[in-house]
């Protein structure tokens, strides 16, 4: 273990002894025999020159030009994604109106806006007839979030399921149709796929959107459709247009 200390303290010796002898310490320096005395060395123009400063300071670094190019071309492609969805709204506005959701508080507000445009397509109502049915479908789901019904009206039955909540053999078709279609019940494509079959299959139901295709405005057709297809107990009919209103963007 002496040795060992010895070697290592000769050691570290030698190290201050050679930082001593290139000026790294505060000690002396100590030349080397043969190496040259650099305060003596001179050129034709006195000391040996430093760096130019002017050709430091005039020609900017890499990573100054580096960061310089990319915030430009970030600021390129900002300005490009901006104007992309720029034109995307306005032609989106072309297409369809303009819809107030300002404090609507509908997490499924998606959901009744796709509903909307479905509607149309099937059935080929008016815009304001297919929000009629959006609208009710969505007080009757309080915004498309709550498809069971949380009170049902005959004590210790299943209750309302889905977006019209329907009840009693109208429930025990919607479940069968979803069991048979291997589809979640909740699922958008369980309800509207329901939806259009019991519509399109009942002859009580194609006169219903008969009488729906006559209606002149979205209060009007808000009516005929919630009489005739959900026949609440409780209509609530002031809730049920305003909601038929929102999809109008009124």
């Amino acid at each position: 273990m002496a040795l060992y200390e010895t070697k290592l303290l000769t050691a570290r010796e030698q190290a201050e002894l050679r930082r001593a002898q290139k000026g790294f310490t505060d000690r002396p320096r100590q030349f080397i025999d043969g190496e040259p005395d650099s305060s003596k060395l001179v050129t034709t123009g006195g000391l040996i020159p430093s760096r130019n400063k002017k050709e430091e300071t005039s020609q900017p670094d890499f990573l100054t030009s580096f960061y310089e190019e990319l915030y430009a071309s970030n600021k390129t492609l900002s300005e490009q994604v901006e104007e992309a969805i720029r034109k995307a709204e306005s032609e989106s506005s072309q297409k369809e109106p303009k819809l107030n959701v300002s404090g609507s508080g509908f997490k499924g507000f998606e959901t009744g806006v796709k509903f909307k445009a479905d509607i149309e397509e099937v059935f080929g109502l008016n815009d304001f007839q297919a929000a009629a049915m959006v609208g009710n479908f969505d007080h009757e789901t309080g915004g498309f979030t709550m498809p069971e019904e949380l009170n049902p009206v005959v004590p210790g039955s299943k209750g309302g399921a889905g977006w019209a909540q329907w009840t009693g053999k109208r429930r025990k078709k919607f479940e069968n149709f979803v069991k048979e279609n291997n589809l979640d019940i909740n699922s958008y494509e369980a309800n509207f796929g329901f939806f259009v079959q019991e519509v399109q299959n009942d002859p009580y139901f194609i006169k219903i959107i008969e009488q729906l295709e006559k209606t002149k405005n979205v209060d009007e057709a808000t009516e005929v459709f919630s009489k005739g297809y959900l026949n609440p107990g409780i209509p609530k009919m002031d809730s049920r247009k305003k909601k038929s209103r929102l999809y109008l963007g009124k």
